[in-house]
């Protein structure tokens, strides 16, 4: 089971597309804690109030739309990836658990088909189970029907890596494309 964000995709530089006036870790605190976040990326908020909603929370006191700002967030498969899921697919089931909104999921599957390889795909804003709750992580060993010791994570996030620690997967931090290959490559050779 992979993430999105940090691990498939690279994240860039959100600060910097949005144009705001904030360190990025101030940015990620302020994102990861906000409840205009949950509720967008669990499917509770429309799209047009998290745009209302959130360029306050943010510090956002541009002249632009923060529509067109936030859409300039652009994240991005990194380059190989699905070379790398397709080495890994004739030896796993493979899955996707990822916090997002659709916004970003529509920008990142553009063009890119990988996720037709995956055998399920489990999005925040469509199942309303957000990382790092146990919902999140449950849902998927009740869709795979299995226990969550036969279950893979890899994510960015350290308090995810510690939830599904305590769930009883085997979780382990990635990120970027260089320490997914090695932690795929090496349950795969």
């Amino acid at each position: 089971m992979l993430d999105l964000g940090g691990v498939l995709a690279d994240l860039r530089d959100p600060v910097a597309a949005m144009g705001l006036d904030m360190p990025l870790d101030a940015f990620w605190k302020t994102w990861t804690s906000s409840a205009t976040v949950r509720a967008f990326e669990t499917g509770q908020m429309s799209e047009a109030e998290f745009l209302r909603q959130i360029p306050a929370e943010l510090g956002y006191t541009g002249s632009a739309s923060f529509e067109k700002q936030f859409h300039a967030w652009q994240l991005e498969l990194f380059p190989g990836v699905s070379e790398l899921i397709r080495r890994v697919l004739p030896r796993y089931r493979v899955a996707l658990l990822s916090n997002t909104n659709a916004i970003h999921w529509r920008q990142v599957t553009a063009g890119h088909d990988v996720f037709a390889d995956f055998e399920c795909v489990f999005l925040s804003y469509e199942t309303g189970c957000f990382k790092p709750g146990e919902s999140a992580f449950r849902q998927v060993t009740d869709w795979f029907e299995c226990s969550p010791e036969d279950v893979m994570f890899l994510d960015d996030s350290e308090p995810n890596i510690a939830a599904a620690l305590d769930f009883g997967m085997d979780a382990r931090r990635v990120a970027g494309m260089a320490e997914l290959e090695r932690q795929l490559l090496r349950v795969t050779d």
